[in-house]
């Protein structure tokens, strides 16, 4: 599995990613920023076998050009400028000039083809509201050269799924969200009616009642995620007219059986992979006193 962060161009984030050949998934974190082409490194996936971290730098606005930009990229690192700079180093670093396909290339896609092998993965963004989480995960857009990871992961999913027809593969997709320490069935089928809240999570983070929706084409499974983050909660702080409140979790799961000879030859066995891959909004990491959240909101 991997991971990804992100980062404002005032501030630094970090991404990781991890893989798991049995059940259990990694987290990964990606971001963007800056005006520096995204580093070149060669792309591992689960036989890496650790976490792996990312740092992407937002393109400054002109005000924030202007005052002259707290974050600068250092090879596979930013340097954090202050009072005392302060330098930290990651797996990559994409910088503001660097595309929504060179992210996908260098965190997706490795996790990608791992889900397909049947390793569990996750990808997590994480930094401040603003920083451009949402955007690097989630967004779609008229301009597909603005697709974010997840609609890159499903359509890759599917377009694996059209070449490789010796195989059987079932899809599914579902979404949680995280909020005051509850977690709530963002597609439940009643949740407009205050149904699918408080989904009971057992070790290792399965949750026997969540709804999950059966996907035969990608245009299924980015519609599902869509009714999904139609849900999530979104209220406005001092840093963001529409900040996300929770952690938005979008899951997709896949069986693949394929059918292959027996060692003499004389008939077949079934071979079922089963894997699970999450993508993750995190909400906004800023400091309460920045971005002025209370009561309910600051719980």
């Amino acid at each position: 599995s991997s991971s990804s962060s992100s980062s404002s161009s005032s501030s630094s984030s970090s991404s990781s990613s991890s893989s798991s050949s049995d059940a259990a998934d990694a987290g990964c974190c990606g971001g963007h920023g800056g005006s520096v082409a995204p580093m070149s490194h060669q792309t591992k996936g689960a036989a890496d076998g650790r976490v792996r971290v990312f740092a992407r730098l937002r393109p400054g606005s002109e005000a924030e050009e202007g005052a002259g930009l707290a974050v600068e990229v250092l090879g596979q690192g930013v340097r954090v400028l202050g009072a005392e700079a302060r330098d930290f180093n990651f797996d990559g670093v994409f910088g503001g000039s660097s595309t929504q396909q060179e992210v996908f290339a260098e965190v997706g896609n490795p996790v990608l083809q791992d889900f397909l092998r049947g390793v569990n993965g996750a990808v997590l963004a994480y930094g401040q509201t603003g920083a451009g989480k949402t955007h690097s995960l989630l967004h779609q857009g008229k301009d597909a050269a603005e697709a974010g990871l997840l609609p890159r992961i499903v359509a890759g999913l599917f377009s694996h799924i059209a070449r490789h027809t010796e195989s059987l593969f079932e899809v599914q997709a579902a979404a949680v969200q995280v909020y005051n320490e509850q977690v709530d069935d963002l597609l439940h089928p009643g949740h407009q009616d205050g149904l699918g809240g408080n989904v009971a999570v057992q070790n290792g983070g399965v949750m026997p009642s969540l709804t999950w929706i059966a996907c035969e084409r990608p245009e299924e499974m980015l519609d599902a995620f869509d009714r999904a983050r139609a849900n999530v909660i979104y209220a406005e702080t001092k840093m963001n007219k529409a900040s996300s409140r929770s952690h938005a979790i979008f899951q997709m799961r896949i069986a693949r059986r394929s059918w292959t000879a027996s060692a003499l030859g004389a008939s077949q066995r079934v071979e079922c992979r089963h894997s699970r891959l999450s993508i993750v909004d995190l909400a906004g990491s800023e400091r309460v006193k920045k971005s002025g959240v209370e009561g309910a909101q600051f719980k």
